[in-house]
C-alpha cells in the first residue's frame, strides 16, 4: 500500500501526500486530505478499475456520507492535474461503476526528494473556514483565496462560558425511543440557549458525535466550548431514568453529575433542573433560570413533536409534515405543534408542496397557533410574511430576528430571516447573520449552505466553495443543487458538469451524456440563448407533467448564469409575479438575486419585477436593499 510518507511520481505529477500537495514545473498545487486518500486509494489499484463503493470503504470507513463527496474529490483533483473527464489523461471515469488511474505510477526513493517547504507567493489571509469530517469526529481546514489547504485552529475555545450538549444515549430496549433520547437533549439545549451569556452549540453540530467514541477533550476543541454535557436515557413503560454529567474538556474532569429517576410525567421538570444545574456549575448569573412549560398533556403528541423536530433540522419536511399533522389531532391545542407545522409548509414550498398552497397552509397553521398562544413570535412572523400583503413594512423580518434572538437554538427563524433578507436585496445583512449561524452550528449543513449562499451573492466566490462544499459533504440536496450553478458561475464546466451528473443520477435519471453537451452549447454567446429555448420547449413536451416543474427550474437557471436575462425575466413574468400570493416568480428573484448580481439587478425589468413582488413598500419603511436608491424619487438599481 502507498505510503503517506513517500512521495510517488503519477505521470509527471510530483505526489507529496504527506504535504497534501502535487508539483510540476514548478507549480505547486493543494489537495484536500480526503481528495489525497482517494488517489492514494486509486494508484494502489495498479491501473485496475475501482468501484464506488471500493474507494468509498476504503476512505470513508464506517462514515455516513454520500457519494458525493466522493464526486467532489475527483472533482478536486481533476481540477488540479488539468484533467479532463471527456478526454482524461489521469482519472477515467468508468460509467455506472467508478473509477481508474490512467496515468503511470512510479516509486520514488526517500532520498531523492526533497521535502523543503517552498515559500508562499501569497499572503496569508484567511476568507472561510471549513470544518472536514473524519473518521470520528472532526478537522478544521483554513483556506485562502487560492484555494492552498493548510491547516490551522480556527474555532478557539471561547473565553466566556460555553457548552457543547452532546446527544444522550438511548439506553433503552426498545430501539424507537432514541428519538426520546434525541429529544430530551434538544430540550436542555433549547434551555440552555436562552441564557445570557452562555455560548451554546448547536444542535447538528452536537449530534454529529452521535454514535462517536471521541475524546470529549477534542469534541471540545474542535466546537469551541470549554464543556460538555453528556448523558444517557433508560425509559420503560412510563418510567425514565435519566443520568446527566458536566465536563471540563481542558482537563476531562467531572464538574456536577447526578442521575433522575421519574416518570414521563415530570419530564419537563428534569429538563429544567439539569438545565438549572448546569447554570450553577458554570457559576453564569442570572435573574431568573429558564424553565420549559408543558407544551401538551399528551406524551404520545408531543414524542411525534419531537421526532418532527429533528426531521425538519434534517430539512426532511415531507417526512415531518405528517408526525405533525397527527401530534394535533392528538391535541388539538398543542400551539408549538400547530407553529413547527407551519414552518413545515413554508420549508417544502416549491418542492413537495406548490408554492401558493404552502402559503396557504402555512398561513392556516400560523393563525391556529395564535389562536393558541398569542406570544409565539415564530408564528406571528409567519403569519405577517404569509399574509395577503406579504408585511409591506418589513415587519416579519424584524420579527423573525427577535424571535432567533428569543431562541437561538432554533435554526428556524434564522433560516427565514437569511431567505426574506436576500430575497429583499439586504445582501449585507444575510451575510452577517449567515456568520452567526455558522458559528453557533459549525457542522450544520444548513448553516454552511447558507454562509456559501451568501458569499456568491456578495461575488466573493473563492470564499462560497469551501462552505458549499462541505454543506453537500453534509447530505444537503440544497448544496447539491446549488453548487453546480456556481461552478457554472466560476466558469468550472468541468466540475460543473460531473456535479450535474452526480446530481441527476442521484435522482434516478440513467442517460446523463447530455450534460455536457447542454453546458457547452449554452455557454455559446451567439446561439446559447436560442438552444436554451429550444431544449426547454423540447423538455416540457417529452417529460411527465409533474416532471415539468424541476426541468423547466434547471433550464432557467442556466439562462440566468449565462446571461441570458431578457428569456430569465420573461420565465419571472410567465408566472405572474404577485405581491399577495406566493409563486415560483418569488424563487426566480431571489436566485436572480444571488446568482445574477449587479447585471440582474441592473436590468430594466427587475423594479417592475420587485414592484410586482411588493418590495418598494419594504424597502420605504426598512431602507433601501444593497443595490438601489432612490433618485429624484424613482428607485435606481444597479
Amino acid at each position: 500500500m502507498t505510503s503517506w510518507h513517500a512521495d510517488i511520481l503519477v505521470g509527471d505529477w510530483l505526489i507529496s501526500p504527506k504535504l497534501c500537495n502535487i508539483s510540476r514545473d514548478g507549480l505547486r498545487i493543494g489537495i484536500k486530505h480526503k481528495s489525497m486518500a482517494v488517489l492514494l486509494c486509486l494508484a494502489d489499484a495498479n491501473g485496475e478499475v475501482l468501484s464506488r463503493n471500493d474507494i468509498m470503504d476504503a476512505v470513508w470507513p464506517g462514515m455516513e456520507v454520500t457519494d458525493d463527496v466522493l464526486t467532489q474529490s475527483i472533482v478536486e483533483l481533476r481540477k488540479a492535474f488539468k484533467d479532463e473527464a471527456r478526454h482524461p489523461t489521469v482519472i477515467e471515469t468508468i460509467p455506472k461503476i467508478g473509477f481508474r488511474l490512467i496515468a503511470d505510477v512510479k516509486a520514488i526513493e526517500p532520498a531523492s526528494t526533497s521535502t523543503k517547504p517552498v515559500a508562499s507567493a501569497f499572503s496569508r489571509r484567511t476568507v472561510t473556514v471549513v470544518i472536514a469530517l473524519l473518521a470520528v469526529g472532526a478537522s478544521v481546514w483554513v483556506l485562502n483565496d487560492r484555494q492552498e489547504s493548510q491547516r490551522n485552529p480556527v474555532i478557539t475555545v471561547a473565553e466566556r462560558p460555553s457548552i457543547a450538549v452532546l446527544p444522550f444515549v438511548n439506553m433503552s430496549d426498545d430501539d424507537a425511543n432514541e428519538y426520546f433520547a434525541d429529544g430530551l437533549t434538544e430540550e436542555i439545549l433549547t434551555l440552555l440557549s436562552r441564557v445570557p451569556g452562555l455560548k451554546v452549540i448547536g444542535r447538528t453540530s452536537s449530534f454529529a458525535f452521535k454514535g462517536k467514541d471521541e475524546d470529549l477533550r477534542v469534541i471540545g476543541e474542535i466546537l469551541g466550548v470549554n464543556t460538555v454535557l453528556e448523558g444517557s436515557v433508560r425509559k420503560s413503560g412510563d418510567h425514565v431514568r435519566i443520568t446527566a454529567q458536566l465536563i471540563d474538556v481542558a482537563d476531562g474532569s467531572n464538574m456536577w453529575s447526578r442521575t433522575y429517576d421519574r416518570t414521563m410525567t415530570d419530564i419537563f421538570a428534569v429538563q429544567d433542573d439539569v438545565a438549572a444545574a448546569i447554570i450553577d456549575a458554570l457559576q453564569v448569573h442570572v435573574s431568573e433560570n429558564p424553565t420549559r412549560d408543558r407544551p401538551t398533556e399528551s406524551s404520545e403528541a408531543y414524542s411525534l413533536y419531537l421526532r418532527a423536530r429533528i426531521l425538519l433540522d434534517a430539512q426532511r419536511g415531507e417526512e415531518a409534515i405528517p408526525l405533525l399533522r397527527q401530534a394535533t389531532t392528538i391535541d388539538s391545542n398543542f400551539a408549538e405543534a400547530f407553529e413547527l407545522l407551519a414552518f413545515g409548509y413554508w420549508q417544502q414550498a416549491g418542492s413537495s408542496i406548490d408554492m401558493s398552497d404552502a402559503q396557504v397552509l402555512c398561513n392556516e397553521a400560523a393563525a391556529r397557533t395564535l389562536a393558541l398562544n398569542p406570544d409565539l413570535t415564530f408564528a406571528q412572523a409567519m403569519y405577517l410574511i404569509t399574509t395577503r400583503d406579504r408585511a409591506p413594512d418589513g415587519s416579519g423580518i424584524d420579527l423573525l430576528e427577535r424571535a432567533w434572538r428569543e431562541q437561538p437554538n432554533n435554526s428556524g427563524p434564522l433560516r427565514m430571516l437569511i431567505y426574506e433578507l436576500t430575497y429583499r436585496g439586504y445582501l449585507r445583512e444575510a451575510h452577517r447573520f449567515a456568520v452567526q449561524f455558522v458559528e453557533l452550528d459549525p457542522l450544520s449543513p444548513v448553516a454552511n449552505y447558507s454562509l456559501g449562499e451568501s458569499l456568491v451573492a456578495l461575488g466573493r466566490m473563492s470564499e462560497a466553495f469551501p462552505p458549499l462544499e462541505l454543506s453537500l459533504e453534509l447530505d444537503n440536496d440544497f448544496a447539491r443543487w446549488f453548487l453546480p450553478a456556481a461552478y457554472l458561475l466560476d466558469g468550472r464546466d468541468e466540475e460543473a458538469i460531473e456535479s450535474y451528473v452526480a446530481y441527476f443520477e442521484r435522482f434516478g435519471m440513467i442517460d446523463t451524456s447530455w450534460v455536457g453537451e447542454l453546458i457547452t452549447n449554452g455557454r455559446d454567446p451567439n446561439n446559447g440563448e436560442a438552444y436554451l429555448v429550444g431544449r426547454l420547449s423540447q423538455i416540457s413536451r417529452s417529460v411527465p407533467e409533474e416532471d415539468v416543474r424541476f426541468w423547466r427550474s434547471n433550464v432557467v437557471l442556466w439562462y440566468l448564469i449565462f446571461g441570458f436575462y431578457d428569456s430569465f425575466y420573461e420565465a419571472i413574468f410567465a408566472d405572474g409575479p404577485d405581491d399577495r400570493i406566493w409563486s415560483y416568480a418569488d424563487s426566480d428573484v431571489w436566485l436572480g438575486t444571488i446568482l445574477g448580481r449587479s447585471d440582474f439587478t441592473s436590468h430594466p425589468r427587475y423594479l417592475e419585477a420587485a414592484e410586482a413582488l411588493g418590495m418598494f413598500g419594504i424597502w420605504e419603511q426598512r431602507r433601501p436593499p444593497d443595490f438601489c436608491e432612490k433618485v429624484d424619487g424613482q428607485w435606481v438599481c444597479n
